[in-house]
């Protein structure tokens, strides 16, 4: 399935609170069709950025703007068949089932006159696909591993069926073999729908390994965008992260690859 493209930027974005500024004067437009990946140190402002785009946070000056249209301007129900969201750590409603939570995400497309139709049921039965979760759906949530929690809150993200998703932080607190399978997954639904995937991530290396286009952020402002391999060099990382390192080529993925220095290492 074929997405439409989206012109989804943001416009000289500022915010901060108690006269500390955390979002300080970015422009960015998110390549259509592609995965983006946000990266930077700790409090530079990436998870702001994630949650303006959201329009979970009002920036001070500025607009983000989808296909021309001021995302201030739109209807809470017309943004969200558009642009789906992750937040960091969401919380679980006791007791609910995996079908019920991946159902709340046809919440756009309800209203008092109309509850869940068959559409709505195809949507949530393609979600649990995608993710691998069919055999899971009567089973609460609360019973999960992190791996599988994880895959049950994307695939709400995905029952929205909208055209943008942006993820914060999807792969934190899951062991390596999780982070690689909900990346791989979500490269999948990149490649096989054209959704266009936003996310905050903390390892560099899986950012450049499965980033499409990176942004990279410096206490709040916007240092660096671009391919991977135009992006992720000793330099920046020096830059953004204070990190002595070399970046060499990833003998899998071809992708830069980091490899700190460290201050003692030993030559063998």
């Amino acid at each position: 399935m074929n997405k439409k493209q989206n012109l989804f930027e943001a416009k000289n974005i500022v915010t901060g609170y108690d006269k500390k500024i955390i979002i300080d004067g970015i422009d960015i437009t998110i390549p259509s069709n592609k995965i983006s990946v946000i990266i930077g140190a700790n409090a530079c402002g990436k998870s702001t950025l994630l949650k303006i785009l959201a329009r979970l946070i009002k920036p001070a000056s500025g607009e983000v703007i989808i296909d021309g249209k001021k995302i201030t301007s739109m209807p809470s129900k017309q943004l969200a068949k558009t642009l789906g969201l992750l937040p960091q750590s969401p919380v679980v409603p006791e007791g609910i089932t995996v079908c019920d939570l991946v159902s709340r995400g046809r919440f756009p497309y309800q209203s008092l006159l109309k509850n869940m139709d068959q559409t709505d049921f195809e949507a949530v039965e393609e979600a649990l696909e995608i993710m691998g979760i069919s055999e899971l759906a009567n089973r609460s949530v609360d019973e999960l591993s992190g791996g599988q929690r994880q895959r049950v809150w994307i695939a709400m993200a995905l029952a929205q069926q909208t055209d943008i998703l942006l993820l914060d932080e999807p792969t934190t607190y899951l062991d390596i073999t999780y982070q690689v399978e909900i990346l791989d997954l979500l490269t999948d639904l990149n490649r096989k729908r054209g959704t266009t995937i936003v996310m905050v991530l903390h390892d560099i290396n899986l950012s450049a390994r499965y980033a499409d286009y990176i942004f990279a952020l410096r206490k709040g402002e916007l240092i660096d965008q671009g391919k991977p391999s135009e992006v992720i060099t000793s330099e920046l990382i020096n830059t953004v992260f204070g990190l002595d390192c070399m970046v060499i080529k990833d003998p899998v993925s071809s992708s830069p690859f980091i490899v700190p220095r460290g201050r003692h290492h030993v030559n063998t």
